[in-house]
Parts: structure tokens; C-alpha cells; sequence
């Protein structure tokens, strides 16, 4: 050991402890300065001063045992590196705990980071766990000294630990910490920040019993959480993904390309974020996707770009949406469709292969728009489940069965699915919960059929059927869902247009019983993708009757097949397909796309024409389409969803458990207050005021 008061004499000629100065006041010392630990094997390794800090230190002294005291200390840096450093070696630390393995067995290091728990085991000993960005590693100090500092010691604490790396005894090793074979026997501790008013604990790696508090707290002490291993871990595989995503899209010879954030207001789409001028009557609009951008990139003659575009729509809160939120968006100039597809099924197996290790097989399924609604009532199915609707209209068609003859006498359809081994499943408090679900989305009823184990078949509408029938309606219905002893049908009547949508919605919820009554598991590391194609061009506006609305966006070129009844207008159009595509997987829309409309004559016949729209509005396209724009097209995946489809295995239940700083279900940001008022003499500068109510 040397005394601090001669520090000016080492420097050059000793070699300081990397990763900062363990300190102690030496024996003999008379100095305000304290002593300087010197690293074994590091003497030709020059040093200079480089920071200066009060920490609060203690080391191992071969007279005294242990000893504590608060000083002011120069903090070392490296001028001259190791000959092979860690690649997390700093002027702070010589590894990371990440790097703790037993290849580090008997080596001497210095770790920096946050201690995650503490165990005092009798006079003399105590465990800890020293947390950094890269992983965590026990700790074990020794001597009074050393438990009466960190007992004192808040966890969460940010401290500086030297010491020796040691393979942990056999009956000792932690399976459940990638470190938990070895740990760090301390010889010194700095305290670099002590942890103060903490409103939660965040626990260790591998822990079981630690409880999180309710997410608004998290998210109102948002860095705190931050340090939580799950959520870090998921932000870092974020970074890892999106890291990948962008060579992968560079090697295929895209461009990142900026687009602003600033547009105008555009009619139709989700509610938009408006953004006042200090010019009167003036307004922003916060872009909900660069749609527009991009197609005039493909006409500046930029053959492929991409962008992490962050987007804008002030929607309510759901588990998969956030008022801001990233896409990855693509468009490239002379493609078809088949070409945005191919590129879109190896980008997307190149994420999953990155985020959690999956092999994702190409091509994906494909699916018209058609089959998804009749066969699973939705544009977004999850096949890892069967239960299909299946029609069963002409099974009942001849007899009236009373809770079904209003849905008939308007040209109904009774449709419904199998649930396999889910007859003892719906009893009957069960069949009261989907009962009442049913009613709540569409108002509609659902009747069950049981298939009991010795072949019966029993339901309440057998009763409004005549006895001569009943048998033979009970053998139609089990051959038409080729239904088996213990299952379940459950079954529905409406017009179609609700039928499918309140089916596909219901086959999801029993789906979700299932998986709750371990009748039905499903694989973590199962991943369905599929796309869904041939969407309809148009669709009735939901507000305004008799008018049209883009299913996708008004930028949509119609399916090849189908351009001359777009171009016809009136009733035709409404049967025009798309070139519009959706890829899928597990239930969840990852991303959309689609074929542009590169002529201008045809794009502005669909919005003055079709759509009703004021070409005014789009001028900015249209008369960069003037100037002669190639085929293009592309797509846009969400890239919060993929993360969440990814880390679900590991726990994630939300967006908000792949993002840094994500808004609260209520669209808030809790952690500073925001959206947050304004005062009137700002308001007044953008010729602002608020009133009770929309006028």
C-alpha cells in the first residue's frame, strides 16, 4: 500500500487499479488523503489522474482487517491499455460482471454497478449480488467492517468492488445465474452512489418470489425499472433486432432515408396529433406513417428506402398500441407484389433467428381475405389452434329453433366451431362467463352443444325440435364438425356481415379458456406466420352511409385482375380486390402493405371519384406522380408488435414491456406528467384556447 500524499510519485513509474482507487487510511498514515491499492501484475502499466470524487471505501488490510472511512480521492484512468482488455473494460473496471466465468478463475478484477441484494450470514460474512448492464456475479466479503458498511448500505447502491475471482463451491453453484459458478471474493468497496427514497425493490436474476408493484408506479419511476433484468434484457434484444434489421436491409442495398415528422392534416385514418403555429390558424400534423414520403422518394428516383419512422395516432389505450410507436417502413420502385412479399418473409426470419433464436421457415402460408373471415372470422388469425367455422345452416334450416328465428327471418346463417375435449370445460358457470362475453361484442347469443364421453349429444335447442328429428339433426351436426366424444360446439346465428367478426372473436376467447384449463398448450416458440391477400378495395365508410371508405389507405392499386371495375366506379368498384397484404403471426397484424398507384389519372379518379375526397388535399402526391412514377410498393412492420411477439416467451405482456420510455395505458407519460397544461399567455402565442366541450 502507498499513502495518497505521495500519488505523484506513482504516477508513470506504478500501476494504479484499474477500474478506479480502492482507498483506506494506511497504518501510520498521518495524511487528509487516504492509501492507494496497486494491482499485481500492473506496475509497467503507466497512470494518470483522471477524475476527482468523494467515495466511501474499504479494503483489506493485512494489520487491521477491515476498515472504513469517507475521503475525497483521485479516481484512475487508463492511458496505456491492458495488452488484452475486456471489451466492457473501462478507466472504472477491468470487466464487466457479464464476463465473470470460471475462465476468470483466480484472476483479479475491478466491477462496477448496482448491488441487488445483500444476505449477512453470521459475525463475519456476507453475500451480494453486484448487478451491471452486461449481467450479474455473488459477491462475498469478510470482517466486521465489511458487514457493518454494507448492512448500512441502501440496495440498489451504485459501489466499485476489487477483488479475486473463485470457483464456487460444488453445492454452492446458482443454475439460475449465468455467473453461478463462480464469484468475486472483495477486497476493497467504493460507494459511488448511494440509493435514496426507492418506491420499489427490483429484485435479482432468476428470482421467484420477488412481487413487482403496480406498472404505474413503475412507469412514474421509469429508470429505476429500467435496471429491472427482464425489462433491460428486453431492451437490449430490441437493440440486437433492430441492429440486425438494418444490415440486413443495407446488404439488400436499402437506404435510411429521414422523412419529417411535421406534415399536414389528411382526412380519413386514426386521429391525428395536431400541432399549432405561431401563424394563426396554421397546424402541424404528427405524420401516422410516412406513406406519402416514401412514394415520393420512389418517384425522386431512390430505388429502395427504409426508416425506423416513428409514428403518431391519438388513440385510446390498448395492450397493442401506443400513441407513438416505430415502424419499420419499406418501399422500393419496380416490384410486384410477390417481390415485397419474398423480401418481407427473409427480413422478418432474420429478426426472429436475432431476437430469440427461432428458425422461421419461408414462404409463409397464404390466405385470401375471404378464407380468413370464413374460416377463422378474422383478418388476423391464429392458426396454432384448429376450431374452424364451419357452416351448419342447412342442419337446422328445417326446423325452427326459437332463440335463432329472428337472425333467420333476415336472411341469417347459423355457423360455429369445435372446441376438442371441451365439453366437461363448459359447465355451467363457464357457459354463463362466454354467455355474457358474447353479448358484451356483439350482442349476439351462443348456444353449446355437448358431446359427452359415451357419444351423446345434448343442448338446449334439441328441445324445439321434434322428437322424430332430433336424432338425426344430432348425427348431421357431429358429422359436419366431425365432433368426437368430449367436445364441445358451440354455435351462433346472424347475418353473415356480423356472424364471421363475432365467431372469429368468440373462437379466441374459448381458445384463451382452454390454454387457462391446460386442455389446450401452446409452444412458446411456435410462430405462425402467414399472409393474408386479396383484401377488398373498399369497404362502406363507418360513418357516413353510402359512401365508401380505402380498406387500407387511398394510395392502394387495385388487384391486376380487377382495375377495369375500379375504373368503372359506381357499384363495380366495390368488388375490386387489392393489391393490399397483411402479414400475420399468432393473431397479431405484424405489418401491412401494398402495390401503389403509379398513374395519376387513376389515383385521381379514386379519391374525387370513389372516395369522395378533395384531390386538394393530395396535391403534393399527385403532382409528383405528374412527373412519371415508376411501379412501386412495400410495406410497413410494426416494430414494437415484433418485439412483443418475440420477448412474449420471456414475460412480456404489453408494448410497454419492449419500450424504454412507453406511454401508460391511458396514453400518459407518468414519469414526467404529461400531456400536461399550458399556460394562457402560451396558449395565446399559437392562437390557442380551451373550451369545456368540442363546440
Amino acid at each position: 500500500m502507498m499513502c495518497a500524499h505521495w500519488l505523484h510519485r506513482a504516477v508513470g513509474r506504478v500501476g494504479l487499479r484499474a477500474g478506479g482507487v480502492g482507498a483506506v487510511a494506511g497504518r501510520g498514515c498521518r495524511c487528509a488523503s487516504i492509501a492507494v491499492g496497486v494491482v499485481p501484475g500492473r506496475e509497467r502499466a503507466g497512470r494518470r489522474i483522471a477524475g476527482y470524487g468523494t467515495l466511501a471505501c474499504w479494503t483489506r488490510n493485512n494489520a487491521r482487517g477491515l476498515c472504513v472511512q469517507q475521503s475525497k480521492l483521485h479516481t484512475a484512468a487508463t492511458d496505456t491499455a491492458a495488452e488484452h482488455p475486456a471489451p466492457g473494460a473501462t478507466g472504472m473496471r477491468t470487466h464487466t460482471c457479464g464476463d465473470m466465468t470460471l475462465s476468470l478463475a483466480d484472476t483479479s478484477v475491478s466491477l462496477t454497478g448496482w448491488m441487488a441484494s445483500k444476505r449477512i450470514i453470521g459475525d463475519d460474512l456476507v453475500f451480494a449480488v453486484l448487478r451491471d448492464h452486461y449481467g450479474a456475479v455473488q459477491l462475498k466479503l469478510t470482517g466486521e467492517d465489511a458487514i457493518d458498511r454494507v448492512t448500512n448500505l441502501p440496495l440498489e447502491s451504485t459501489i466499485q468492488v476489487q477483488g479475486r475471482v473463485t470457483a464456487r463451491p460444488a453445492d454452492m453453484v446458482n443454475p439460475k445465474m449465468a455467473s453461478g459458478d463462480v464469484e468475486v471474493l472483495v477486497s476493497s468497496l467504493a460507494v459511488l452512489g448511494t440509493a435514496t427514497n426507492q418506491p420499489f425493490q427490483i429484485g435479482t436474476e432468476g428470482s421467484t418470489t420477488h412481487k413487482l408493484p403496480k406498472e404505474d408506479v413503475r412507469l412514474t419511476h421509469r429508470p429505476l425499472d429500467l435496471r429491472r433484468p427482464a425489462l433491460h434484457n428486453a431492451i437490449v434484444t430490441r437493440a440486437r433486432v433492430a441492429s440486425a434489421t438494418r444490415r440486413f436491409l443495407e446488404h439488400h442495398g436499402f437506404l435510411d432515408i429521414e422523412t419529417p415528422t411535421l406534415f399536414k392534416r389528411t382526412p380519413g385514418g386514426a386521429a391525428e396529433f395536431l400541432v399549432p403555429t405561431q401563424k394563426k390558424g396554421l397546424f402541424y400534423a404528427l405524420v401516422q406513417s410516412p406513406q406519402q414520403y416514401k412514394q415520393m422518394l420512389m418517384v425522386g428516383g431512390f430505388d429502395r428506402y427504409y426508416q425506423f419512422a416513428r409514428c403518431y395516432r391519438d388513440e385510446g389505450g390498448r395492450l397493442d398500441r401506443q400513441p407513438e410507436f416505430t415502424q419499420i417502413d419499406l418501399e422500393m420502385a419496380f416490384v410486384t407484389q410477390e417481390d415485397v412479399l419474398q423480401l418481407t418473409e427473409a427480413l422478418v426470419a432474420s429478426m426472429w433467428k436475432e431476437g430469440c433464436g427461432v428458425d422461421i421457415p419461408t414462404p409463409f402460408t397464404r390466405m385470401s381475405f375471404h378464407d380468413a373471415m370464413a374460416q377463422y372470422g378474422s383478418d388476423k388469425p391464429d392458426t396454432r389452434f384448429d376450431m374452424k367455422i364451419t357452416d351448419a345452416t342447412d342442419v337446422f334450416s328445417p326446423h325452427a329453433v326459437r332463440v335463432w328465428e329472428q337472425a333467420m327471418s333476415h336472411g341469417g346463417a347459423i355457423r360455429g366451431f369445435k372446441a376438442d375435449k371441451a365439453a366437461a370445460l363448459f359447465t355451467r358457470k363457464n357457459m354463463k362467463s362466454l354467455e355474457d362475453y358474447a353479448r358484451g361484442i356483439e350482442g349476439e347469443t351462443v348456444v353449446f352443444v355437448h358431446v359427452d364421453d359415451d357419444g351423446s349429444v345434448r343442448s338446449s335447442i334439441f328441445k324445439d325440435i321434434d322428437d322424430v328429428d332430433v336424432a338425426s339433426v344430432k348425427r348431421a351436426l357431429v358429422d359436419r364438425f366431425q365432433a368426437k366424444p368430449g367436445d364441445a360446439i358451440l354455435l351462433s346465428a346472424a347475418q353473415q356481415s356480423n356472424l364471421l367478426p363475432f365467431l372469429g372473436k368468440l373462437r379466441t376467447k374459448a381458445a384463451s379458456m382452454l390454454q387457462d384449463a391446460g386442455l389446450q398448450q401452446l409452444d412458446p416458440k411456435d410462430f405462425r406466420f402467414l399472409w393474408v391477400v386479396d383484401f377488398p378495395l373498399f369497404e362502406p365508410h363507418e360513418l357516413e352511409k353510402g359512401r365508401l371508405q380505402a380498406c387500407h389507405h387511398p394510395f392502394t392499386a387495385p388487384h391486376p385482375d380487377d382495375a377495369d371495375l375500379v375504373r368503372a366506379g359506381g357499384g363495380a368498384a366495390t368488388r375490386a380486390r387489392a393489391q393490399h397484404f397483411d402479414v400475420v403471426v399468432n393473431g397479431v397484424e405484424l405489418g401491412g402493405g401494398s402495390i401503389r398507384v403509379h398513374d395519376p389519372d387513376l389515383q385521381l379518379h379514386i379519391l374525387k371519384d370513389i372516395l369522395h375526397e378533395d384531390p386538394a388535399v393530395f396535391e403534393q402526391l399527385l403532382g409528383a406522380l405528374r412527373y412519371g412514377a415508376p411501379p412501386h410498393g412495400g410495406i410497413a412492420l410494426g416494430f414494437d408488435r415484433a418485439m412483443l411477439c418475440m420477448l412474449a416467451q420471456t414475460g412480456a405482456v404489453s408494448l410497454r414491456d419492449t419500450m424504454a420510455f412507453p406511454k401508460s395505458f391511458a396514453g400518459k407519460e407518468l414519469m414526467s406528467g404529461s400531456p400536461s397544461e399550458v399556460p394562457r399567455e402560451d396558449l395565446l402565442t399559437y392562437h390557442v384556447q380551451t373550451v369545456d366541450s368540442p363546440p
